[in-house]
């Protein structure tokens, strides 16, 4: 006899693999998820060099940050999103002396964070990450609620 809540329950069990491995492998611009994953690496890469300086203790946050995020966790792309944070945050350091080309620079990166707007779900999760990473300096530079201001008028 056939045990059908075993057969559901294994059939949910492949369904729920399978997706996650169709997200992984999704090219970005068939996957809300990763478009999410790339705006938050993008707002941490901001963040932390919102002073064009990119301090030791706010890199470690960042790392940690885009560990312990359950979304980056879940698609299994805490590895990719750590890579994708390193190159944007070289990217930015190239260009820290050279007004216009840092300009530019960080409107190429709000315009990548923007293209979670119309996914209504995600850009309160990111202005609650903004949140974060602002109470958990003791200090709050100007530049940085300039820069957190900026993320927050991309993806409204």
């Amino acid at each position: 006899m056939l045990d059908w809540d075993k057969i559901k329950s294994k059939t949910n069990e492949f369904y729920t693999d399978t997706t996650k491995q169709i997200k992984k492998y999704t090219p970005e611009t068939f996957s809300k998820e990763k478009k999410f994953v790339n705006a938050i690496v993008i707002s941490l890469v901001l963040m932390t060099m919102a002073d064009k300086k990119a301090d030791t203790e706010e890199v470690v946050a960042s790392l940690e940050l885009i560990n312990e995020i359950d979304e980056i966790r879940d698609l299994e792309m805490t590895a990719e999103a750590i890579v994708l944070y390193e190159k944007h945050l070289e990217s930015l350091s190239l260009v820290i002396n050279n007004p216009t080309k840092w300009i530019i620079t960080v409107a190429k990166l709000l315009s990548e964070i923007g293209k979670i707007k119309p996914y209504t779900e995600y850009p309160p999760m990111v202005e609650t990450l903004l949140e974060y990473l602002a109470e958990a300096k003791k200090t709050v530079d100007p530049l940085e609620v300039d820069m957190k201001n900026k993320i927050l008028g991309a993806i409204k």
